[in-house]
């Protein structure tokens, strides 16, 4: 998404506006596919492809590559296990993995039990795991036998793949549990929270079944494609990485941490291996050194389009793509196709979704002006889980249209406008939350634990700054009177309570963190 600095709108004074008198929406529209809203479950998603072509290429790793069937059989083994170890629709198992082939193993056999998989990045630290398990009572944490040891005494339950029942031939096929139904949770993602602690946004089957199909109908991925696969699953992109293709019935080329580091050297293993599209954040293509004549489709998206990275990467028999979207409106909202010499846009709702810009007062602004953007669509989560006064906060009912087909709407916070071509233009937030490497991070959250971890510390505040073309965090800091605070030691707890994204780049000491005078 593209991101212009951020001209402050005041949030909007009431989630209970009364209906619009006018009688024409003032609704901007993506495409109507009521044939995209299926009755299904991922499981059938994953199982249609296997059905369809069981000798396909499914993952290609370093150390192994699986066509669907022996992915089908191997996460058959897995879910077997999990569901004799309780889960089922209505549980939630954590995942705790590096990049590879047992994390992607591990969440279609999550997904087969019907079960909900709460993601967290090889790097989260054991707290934030803990935390985020008892908010939303996991009945285990899942892990490879490689990030075992870092959570050892995390006080919940902790299964390895390592265990040898996960890895047990099956007589027959797992069979999927009854009364697993399309609204049942498929994952939880967890995101800053401005109280200090992560909150969990709750997706349905039926939120990102729709939205698989809904965005492939723009991207195309097909069998022959061979997708990048490199984001954590802890970030909601990595749902549009793996399961696009897995409904497309494409592979997925899995890169290891090691491989992703070396920018240097990946554009051409890239190319070596053929790869045809990629899905990433900006940051990662703007480090490529050379571009992978392969590639035939590029997704970007959780951060700013630069203009640069268009010219570099729209080439004639390619298609590039800029999305859009907040984790509460399952994963992408918008899209636009980008090409040499194009305004960067984050373009207009995908099929069957809509978007409005509002004033403060929940009431439409004509284009060119810049208003807050609300979401709707079959995508719109049910909420922040075990926060109603939260979620009523930000998805409220939709005022301009009784019974209309987007009967609730996400608040994103987002400032946009509309462009005279209809497209939607990124021109910020109207509050702090931030986004660093593709994951929101709300300051308020860091703040609050720097203030916590160090009584040295009198008030601090954390901004996102952008030095030498790079975003980073940076924490301002005011201390007590006569007290020195322990920047280094302040450090490394963070980098035990919060994930590596959220800990500040640079501490910089302050007489006073200057406020307002209210």
């Amino acid at each position: 998404m593209t991101k212009k600095p951020a001209a402050k709108t005041k949030p909007a004074k009431s989630a209970s506006m009364p209906a619009m008198k006018a009688a024409k929406s003032p609704a901007i529209m993506g495409p109507m596919h009521p044939e995209f809203l299926k009755n299904e479950v991922l499981a059938d998603i994953f199982r249609a492809s296997v059905a369809r072509a069981p000798k396909a290429t499914a993952i290609v790793a370093p150390d192994r590559t699986l066509t669907y069937a022996e992915a089908d059989k191997l996460s058959d083994q897995i879910a077997a296990e999990l569901a004799r170890r309780g889960a089922a629709p209505g549980k939630v198992v954590g995942l705790y993995f590096t990049r590879g082939v047992n994390l992607l193993l591990s969440q279609i056999a999550i997904t087969k039990t019907g079960a909900t998989w709460l993601p967290f990045d090889s790097e989260t630290p054991k707290d934030r795991i803990a935390t985020c398990l008892a908010d939303c009572s996991a009945i285990a944490l899942l892990v490879d036998e490689d990030v075992e040891d870092r959570v050892e005494a995390l006080g919940h339950p902790v299964w390895s793949m390592s265990d040898a029942p996960f890895n047990q031939p099956l007589a027959k096929p797992f069979v999927a549990p009854k009364g697993h139904t399309p609204d049942h949770n498929a994952y939880l993602i967890y995101t800053s929270g401005s109280t200090g602690t992560p909150k969990g946004i709750a997706i349905t089957h039926r939120n990102i079944c729709h939205y698989l199909r809904a965005s492939n109908s723009i991207f195309g991925i097909t069998t022959k494609d061979l997708m990048f696969q490199g984001t954590s699953a802890a970030f909601d992109l990595s749902m549009e990485e793996i399961w696009v293709p897995y409904l497309a019935g494409a592979a997925l080329w899995v890169v290891t941490p090691e491989v992703l580091a070396d920018t240097e050297a990946l554009p051409r293993r890239m190319r070596d291996a053929g790869v045809t599209a990629i899905d990433t954040v900006p940051t990662l293509l703007s480090m490529f050194a050379e571009d992978v004549p392969s590639l035939r489709v590029i997704i970007v998206g959780g951060e700013a389009c630069p203009p640069s990275l268009v010219e570099r990467f729209a080439t004639k028999g390619r298609r590039l793509f800029n999305s859009y979207g907040p984790t509460e409106a399952t994963v992408v909202a918008t899209i636009a196709e980008l090409k040499k010499g194009d305004a960067v846009t984050i373009g207009k709702p995908i099929p069957n979704y809509t978007a409005y810009v509002v004033d403060d007062n929940l009431q439409p602004v004509p284009a060119g002006t810049q208003g807050e953007l609300l979401i709707g669509g079959p995508g719109i989560a049910v909420g922040y889980l075990g926060q109603p006064a939260l979620t009523a906060q930000k998805f409220i009912p939709n005022p301009f249209v009784k019974n209309a087909p987007d009967p609730v709407l996400y608040r994103s916070g987002d400032a946009v406008a509309l462009d005279e071509n209809g497209n939607l233009l990124f021109q910020g937030r109207i509050d702090d939350q931030v986004k660093i490497r593709g994951f929101r991070v709300e300051l308020g959250e860091i703040e609050t634990a720097i203030a916590q971890e160090d009584k040295a510390i009198e008030h601090c505040a954390v901004v996102l700054r952008k030095d030498h073309g790079l975003d980073r965090l940076v924490a301002f800091i005011a201390a007590r009177k006569d007290a020195n605070p322990d920047i280094h030691g302040l450090r490394e707890i963070l980098r035990k309570r919060l994930p590596p994204y959220m800990v500040p780049a640079a501490f910089e000491i302050i007489a006073e963190v200057p406020r307002l005078t209210s």
